[in-house]
């Protein structure tokens, strides 16, 4: 296939799409390079939710399968083939670095971005939380790696491998803020006059009518996977005030594999105005009732909720567990309320306190978050990627 030569052509991997806060951003500079022009975008993904995708959406991009990330070298030799046929200029890795990827760009000349969409050196939290998923890997846990691994240094170690890795492969590696750059660069050892990292935060879409007519309704909203989500942690919060919350509930929205766990560990609470809503299409109505957006995750790279939140005009807590989570709330700007980690007293006190302000005052922290979101607002993120692929363009 012949394409045009001076069009840059850029291509995603993905597992699933659409499915998160990556494809979602994904989708958005893919609109947006398409009106700005010169541009031909190519998704690659494993497993495609034709149901989610509408004509609109397709005509901003090319969708090709590839297989699953289970079996890496057929996954790799058709992202290779790919590249070749598409005539790729830059590949996009949202995550990780796919395996294989030095060879493919020895032979295509391809240039790649790593864009890393949790905290810096996410890997060791699924790295500690895999250590005892299965049989075989508790088995080995137990018999060699228990002492190293509870410490979390072990860990962290392998983490830093991966990313190091990740770094060195690519032609510019993305984090989510400012702060993400200094912690990577400095556990990396690598100066960052000299270094080939950039910020980039996700994008979210300004809504046009923000409903500001709360109703009393604590939201969670994301998977129920509790060793990073911890959604045990808003139950025994919202059990501690609960009698103190008579005309407010709390609502949870999403599926995984601990949402049994989750709604048993409710009812064993006794808890009272808890709603388990499971997984939603439109989501937005929830956003748009709630008056408080609520997180109590191990990790969060940047919290899409909290942000999606805000644009409805939500109130964010959450456990301040990284700079992505500071930034997004800006609690020294009046956004949102960050907790000290992992402070469940704290957390119920500042639900407590929500609940107990003035109309001016909880007015005043809506509004305010709501304008911040426009600083996220996909033509500003989408144009910070355009620059980055000009610039790696000009790379020999």
């Amino acid at each position: 296939m012949q394409y045009d030569a001076y069009m840059i052509r850029i291509a995603f991997v993905h597992n699933r799409f659409p499915a998160g806060g990556a494809e979602r951003v994904t989708m958005d500079i893919a609109s947006y390079l398409k009106e700005y022009g010169g541009y031909e975008v190519f998704v690659y993904a494993s497993r495609i939710s034709e149901a989610q995708l509408n004509d609109e959406m397709l005509s901003n991009f090319t969708l090709r399968k590839i297989p699953t990330q289970f079996i890496s070298h057929s996954r790799t030799k058709q992202i290779e083939r790919y590249i070749l046929e598409d005539e790729i200029d830059i590949l996009v890795q949202p995550g990780k670095a796919i395996p294989g990827i030095e060879k493919i760009k020895e032979r295509t000349c391809v240039k790649t971005i790593v864009a890393c969409h949790g905290e810096p050196f996410w890997q060791r939290h699924v790295i500690m939380h895999r250590r005892q998923k299965g049989f075989f890997r508790k088995l080995m846990w137990h018999l060699f790696n228990r002492r190293r691994f509870e410490d979390g240094t072990l860990a962290m170690r392998m983490a830093i491998s991966r990313t190091r890795r990740d770094y060195e492969t690519s032609d510019a590696y993305t984090v989510l803020c400012r702060s993400y750059i200094q912690e990577t660069l400095s556990v990396l050892g690598i100066d960052e006059a000299s270094s080939h990292i950039y910020a980039i935060e996700n994008s979210e879409r300004p809504v046009a009518e923000v409903n500001y007519n709360k109703e009393n309704i604590i939201l969670f909203v994301g998977r129920f996977e509790n060793w990073s989500k911890r959604i045990d942690r808003l139950l025994r919060i919202w059990h501690s005030v609960q009698d103190r919350m008579l005309d407010w509930k709390l609502v949870l929205v999403g599926d995984g594999d601990d949402w049994h766990r989750m709604r048993n560990l409710a009812k064993a609470m006794h808890l009272q105005r808890v709603h388990f809503e499971g997984r939603q299409n439109n989501v937005a109505e929830y956003y748009q009732k709630a008056s408080v957006v609520a997180l109590t995750s191990e990790t969060e790279g940047w919290g899409l909720v909290l942000t999606e939140g805000q644009a409805m005009g939500c109130i964010g807590v959450a456990f301040g567990c990284t700079s992505g989570v500071k930034e997004v709330l800006s609690p020294d700007c009046g956004c949102g309320f960050v907790v000290p980690p992992f402070d469940e007293g704290k957390y119920a006190d500042i639900l407590l306190a929500i609940a107990a302000m003035g109309d001016n005052e909880n007015m005043a922290i809506r509004q305010r978050a709501v304008a911040k979101i426009l600083t996220y607002a996909p033509e500003i993120i989408s144009e910070k990627w355009r620059v980055l692929f000009e610039h790696l363009k000009t790379i020999e």
